[in-house]
């Protein structure tokens, strides 16, 4: 008797799973559905996120530990080298002031390895510049580019193969990155 109910609800079921999977599917393509065309203006803003250790105090009263405070250092050298990349590709406008912008060009230098978001001006303010969560600006993203790492992690190089990447992936037409 319970088998003939689950059978008569089964398809009652499958639809409550459809209807759920295709308004999880909504969901993680709204942001990659920009199109990124030529004569767009982009913003480029470049930073190394710094994790600084906890500093000790030792004193002859007590010992205690400052708590950790992480910091964001602004990587002018490699806003500097993307922005000649992208001004020589002519492909994009470069804008003085993010409101000027169609999407912020974040890009983040980590050692030996670099990582460009292009996302919209609401998420840049909003989840870098008040507060930085990394997992939402990768979820507002139109595009993630990623190179290295790199055994000889110069500037120069890793803002080329930065700029390829992206290149290579708005060539295609794909606004989805890599």
């Amino acid at each position: 008797m319970n088998r003939n109910k689950f059978f008569k609800l089964a398809p009652l079921f499958a639809s409550m799973l459809a209807l759920l999977a295709f308004g999880h599917v909504e969901a993680q393509t709204s942001a990659s559905r920009f199109d990124f065309r030529a004569g767009q203006s982009m913003y480029i803003v470049a930073f190394r996120y710094m994790y600084a250790q906890p500093s000790v105090v030792i004193d002859t009263a007590e010992t205690s530990q400052q708590p950790r405070q992480d910091y964001f250092d602004n990587a002018l050298d490699v806003e500097k080298k993307v922005r000649e990349k992208i001004e020589a590709w002519r492909f994009f406008r470069v804008a003085d002031k993010p409101s000027e912008a169609d999407f912020i060009f974040l890009v983040n230098l980590n050692g030996s390895a670099i990582e460009g978001l292009a996302i919209p001006f609401d998420a840049y303010r909003q989840h870098f510049k008040v507060k930085y969560d990394l997992d939402a600006l990768h979820e507002a993203a139109y595009g993630r580019y990623i190179a290295g790492p790199l055994k000889l992690p110069t500037v120069g190089r890793l803002t080329d193969r930065l700029v390829k990447e992206f290149r290579e992936s708005v060539g295609t037409g794909s606004a989805k990155g890599k």
